[in-house]
């Protein structure tokens, strides 16, 4: 359940359950009302007179029977007494009239009627009432009539002031607001408590994950389920610990890489420098004192530098390839030209190298793409140099150059007939600092980047590179290049 949702049911539940709890215990209190009669409190909130008039029903109909049970029952002191303390109670009280005279009258001060409005004998029928003027407010009469044994009749009003009714509900308005208070109290504690449980549960998870990555821990997964807005941010954090282990393992690996290039580029540098020095102290030794022994000498060490000096070239081809400062200048590469150039220049060389070489080119005539010309030649020669390093010794090496059209694109092949890679290095061969000898003494130069560079140049390009080998039979290499759209060279030529 989303937070927006949780929210809204909590507004509905603060809203809905005070008028369910506040209509349980209206009906409560009002269950009287069929069983008993109404309380005072109840006219409190009334102005209807048939309710006030109903007030005194079960004391008048008590009174009724006694009166036809007992019919001198009103002329006792005891019972007329004790009849008036009953009305009391309903805020009410008694008057009683025989004949003409007035025998009895329960009333409290202020609250008397005039006994001249008092009706005659008979005039009110059973269950009816009449509104009278007090000494001070309004009130509801009901009369009972009663016949004394010596044939006398008598009259007992039950009179019932407005005013005291109103002023006995205050009390039970008191005990209303009471209720609607605890009422209030109980939801605001349930709402809060069911809002509180739902959402500190999350927080409380998301809370422990955020200190364990604080102390560093970031392989434990932070596993909060749902679909609202806390869930979601708990996913994006579990995204981020994801990230940052990622990197974590990544920086790892590359301060790995970065010891082992490290310690390839000593090695191979420590070789050449070593031969540099043992032949220049023959020189200066007098060791190589005849000039065609010093030729000698002097050619081993430029031999060497220029070794050390394509060494430190990769080293610095490493730290842009690292720092992500490769080059780049684009523009539009009519292909067929470009990889005919390539391949004449690339016959020469390798010719010069006792290798064979063959070129093809089924690209449509006008094929262009947008492409670095320099470093896609890059990539061209890191090939070529990877199938001198890794020729046979027991065959003549050759190589051939495929260019053909792959729809969107155009697909480069070359391919050789050297040593070929093993398929369990063949996933590997495009990491930094792979290589396949994994010995540093086999003869074979190079920090193992060429590659990855290569890698890099193509997919910055928005192409793909690939290999296929097999042990003792050669390599071949695929990359991709995409070709300019018509669209796109439409929209230029606009």
């Amino acid at each position: 359940m989303k937070l927006r949702t949780r929210l809204i049911f909590s507004f509905l539940l603060m809203v809905l359950l005070p008028i369910f709890l506040a209509a349980a215990v209206y009906l409560t209190v009002n269950h009287t009302r069929t069983t008993k009669g109404k309380t005072a409190g109840q006219f409190y909130f009334s102005n209807n007179v048939d309710d006030l008039a109903a007030y005194t029903d079960d004391e008048v109909r008590t009174l009724e029977e006694l009166a036809r049970t007992f019919p001198d029952y009103f002329l006792n002191s005891d019972s007329q007494k004790q009849a008036n303390d009953n009305l009391a109670k309903k805020n009410s009280y008694l008057v009683i009239r025989v004949g003409t005279k007035i025998v009895y009258d329960g009333a409290s001060a202020g609250v008397h009627p005039q006994y001249n409005k008092l009706p005659m004998y008979g005039k009110l029928s059973n269950g009816d009432m009449l509104i009278i003027d007090l000494q001070t407010e309004t009130g509801i009469l009901k009369e009972i009539d009663f016949g004394k044994e010596d044939g006398k009749r008598g009259q007992a009003f039950v009179i019932t002031p407005a005013g005291s009714i109103v002023r006995g509900g205050g009390s039970v308005a008191l005990y209303y607001v009471s209720w609607f208070v605890v009422i209030m109290i109980i939801t605001g504690l349930v709402t809060s408590f069911l809002l509180y449980r739902s959402i500190m549960r999350k927080v409380s998870l998301m809370q422990a994950a955020t200190e364990k990555i604080r102390e560093g821990d970031l392989e434990s997964r932070i596993e909060v389920r749902g679909r609202d807005e806390l869930s979601q941010l708990a996913e994006s954090m579990e995204r981020m610990r994801s990230r940052l282990l990622s990197d974590a393992t990544q920086k790892v690996a590359d301060e790995d890489s970065n010891r082992k290039f490290l310690s390839n580029i000593t090695h191979d540098l420590k070789t050449p420098l070593t031969s540099i020095i043992g032949y220049s102290e023959g020189i200066l030794d007098g060791i190589a004192a005849d000039p065609e022994r010093q030729k000698k000498y002097v050619g081993i060490i430029h031999s060497k530098a220029v070794d050390m000096n394509e060494l430190l070239n990769e080293l610095s081809e490493f730290s842009k390839l690292d720092m992500h400062e490769i080059p780049y200048h684009f523009e539009k590469i009519d292909a067929i030209e470009y990889f005919d150039d390539f391949a004449q220049e690339t016959s020469e060389e390798l010719s010069g190298d006792g290798a064979d070489f063959s070129y093809k080119n089924t690209l449509e005539p006008e094929t262009e793409i947008m492409a670095d010309p320099a470093q896609i030649k890059r990539v061209l020669h890191n090939l070529v140099s990877n199938a001198l390093k890794y020729c046979r010794d027991d065959v003549k090496l050759s190589v051939s150059l495929r260019v053909l059209d792959a729809g969107d694109f155009i697909q480069a092949e070359f391919e050789d007939n050297g040593k070929g890679i093993s398929p369990e290095d063949v996933p590997h061969v495009f990491e930094r600092l792979f290589r396949a000898d994994k010995s540093r003494n086999t003869g074979i130069r190079g920090s193992g980047i060429g590659l990855s560079i290569a890698k890099k140049i193509i997919e910055d390009h928005g192409g793909q590179i690939w290999v296929t080998s097999r042990i003792n039979e050669g390599s071949t290499f695929y990359f991709l290049l995409k070709k300019v759209s018509e669209e796109s060279q439409d929209t230029e030529d606009m």
